[in-house]
């Protein structure tokens, strides 16, 4: 490539430190401590995290990432509502070592962010949790104890994220029992740490589900503050009984499960259930998914079974589920996915951005991203600039 082009990472991830919570935890609630660990180890390198949080009563929730549940009814215990979990091999991908050995042995440090996008040619990321993916994605957790847990990540990410020159953004993530505290915690987080974005992991962790009136107070907090409501799933969480129902064992077909049916099944509550409707400033962005079941699944919202409804008015809505994406919604996709056509040929090339997923294993090519991305074939290069810089822009007020 004679020319550069810009690019900003719209999904990448920070390994947090196994001290975080001693450090960061008010001390109000460090009676019950969570331990957190992530990271690469081993010869070749291994990636995996490990999250215990103590359970109210006694007992503890064990989310170790890389292990394999045990029968699905034992998996999540409807009595003791622990997650059971057996050990299993931690994720080796090919390349690992290449991608991130000098990282690995640095321990991620907020310095090293640098490093890797002066490397790569990516010009700002915005970053994503580890273990804080699944740090609340507990049933019958306190909501003020699930409020002080993200605040602790919130403020460390913040610290973390000041070390890195102003190139990297933090995502705040807030706890969906306390819809109140999580939109101060939203507005917080955007004001006083300049955040970019708000994480939810969608996984119901109480009664409440995403389109009741009880999120009402987050949704206009989102509109105020014009930052995305970011959707990141995680896997092996103690709250997500259904996955381990259908697929006791099958890690890898849990974790692809996990992230695009859980994505799929927001986009649906978020789009049917008429939170876009009544919040037509709210933006939406759907992470680590794939790009491909975008239009699949806005047509099928609007059309149902075998097409019956198709054409006919949806109740409630005012639009087809397509013009609601079209209007707020973006899907993060890998920057070689074959999807990206699919989706250009149904929306339109302005609801697409692209993301390395650089930390985790996954994202070992991140090196190679902005490569990738020009030599997708099927997609032309105004819309391969669109992907990597332009609609970034639109979705993160990230000011270059």
């Amino acid at each position: 490539m004679s020319e550069r082009y810009p690019f900003i990472d719209s999904d990448a991830h920070v390994i947090e430190p196994p001290d975080m919570f001693e450090k960061y935890l008010e001390p109000k609630f460090r009676d019950r401590l969570p331990y957190a660990w992530a990271g690469y180890q081993g010869e070749p390198l291994a990636f995996g995290f490990e999250l215990r949080i103590p359970a109210p009563g006694g007992g503890e929730y064990v989310m170790p990432f890389g292990r394999d549940p045990l029968t699905g009814k034992n998996a999540i215990d409807a009595h003791s509502h622990f997650a059971s979990l057996e050990a299993g091999a931690r994720i080796t991908l090919p390349g690992q070592d290449e991608a991130y050995a000098e990282f690995a042995r640095q321990g991620f440090p907020p310095e090293m962010y640098k490093v890797a996008m002066e490397q790569t040619g990516i010009d700002y990321m915005v970053v994503y949790p580890s273990v804080g993916l699944l740090a609340t994605a507990v049933p019958n957790l306190e909501a003020d104890r699930a409020a002080a847990y993200r605040r602790a990540y919130n403020n460390w990410l913040h610290d973390f994220c000041s070390a890195t020159g102003g190139r990297v953004f933090g995502a705040a993530s807030v706890d969906l029992r306390d819809a109140e505290e999580a939109a101060r915690e939203a507005r917080r987080c955007v004001k006083d740490f300049d955040f970019k974005a708000v994480h939810i992991n969608p996984v119901p962790v109480c009664e409440h589900r995403l389109y009741d009136d009880f999120y009402e107070p987050l949704w206009n907090a989102l509109e105020d503050l014009n930052v995305p409501l970011a959707i990141h799933t995680g896997t092996g969480t103690a709250a997500d009984e259904m996955l381990y129902y259908y697929l006791p064992r099958l890690r890898t077909a849990q974790t692809t499960v996990a992230f695009t049916m859980g994505n799929m099944l927001a986009c649906t509550a978020l789009i049917m259930g008429g939170v876009l409707e009544r919040h037509p400033k709210l933006k939406v962005v759907y992470l680590e998914s794939g790009a491909g079941w975008v239009p699949f699944w806005l047509d099928r919202l609007a059309a149902s079974v075998q097409g019956g409804f198709r054409g006919l008015e949806i109740p409630g809505l005012k639009l087809h589920p397509m013009d609601y994406f079209k209007r707020q919604c973006f899907i993060s996709a890998d920057p070689d996915d074959p999807g990206i056509p699919q989706v250009i040929s149904y929306l339109g090339d302005d609801n697409i951005v692209t993301a390395t997923d650089f930390g985790h294993p996954e994202g070992r090519h991140y090196a190679v991203a902005v490569k990738a991305m020009m030599e997708l074939p099927g997609v032309s290069l105004e819309s391969k600039k669109k992907i990597m810089w332009d609609n970034a822009l639109r979705l993160y007020p990230i000011r270059p």
